[in-house]
């Protein structure tokens, strides 16, 4: 079984809920959470299970949708893309076919979210880090709020 993710607040605690009974219950890391990135938790149900602490400072949210992007350092050299992974302050993606996008270029992403509203939204990023054909970006503009992506990321 692949372990679940749990991601760590602020204050060094976590929601965890037992796959097997759906026991639900906040615990605190703060003692391991620097220590280790995966544990092994036993719950009342006498049942074990692995969870991977999640211990980004802004939840993201995998993903796996089509998209395209325009890299704006390039002369608007453009290429599509399947989104890996959202957060409010960023984007991953694998971009299909050869790219020359690399860190500091400043890219225009377009791609639909599979919600009921189909919504569609438009970014403008920098890119951060490219490792082989996936492309790590943080939003330009990240102070303004985006509602549909804002709800779509509701843990």
């Amino acid at each position: 079984m692949e372990p679940q993710k749990a991601f760590v607040r602020e204050d060094g605690t976590t929601f965890l809920k037992c796959p097997f009974c759906r026991h639900a219950r906040t615990v605190s890391v703060r003692q391991i959470k620097d220590k280790k990135k995966v544990i092994k938790v036993k719950c009342s149900c006498q049942k074990s299970y692995l969870v991977s602490l999640e211990l980004r400072k802004i939840y993201r949210k995998s993903a796996n949708l089509n998209g395209k992007y325009v890299n704006r350092s390039l002369n608007n050299e453009s290429g599509m893309m399947i989104v890996k992974d959202l957060s409010i302050g960023g984007i991953g993606f694998d971009a299909v076919g050869a790219n020359r996008v690399k860190k500091d270029h400043e890219l225009e992403v377009t791609f639909t979210l599979d919600d009921t509203h189909s919504s569609v939204i438009k970014k403008l990023v920098v890119v951060r880090i490219v490792r082989d054909k996936f492309v790590g970006c943080e939003y330009l503009h990240s102070h303004k709020y985006d509602k549909a992506l804002g709800f779509y990321l509701m843990p």
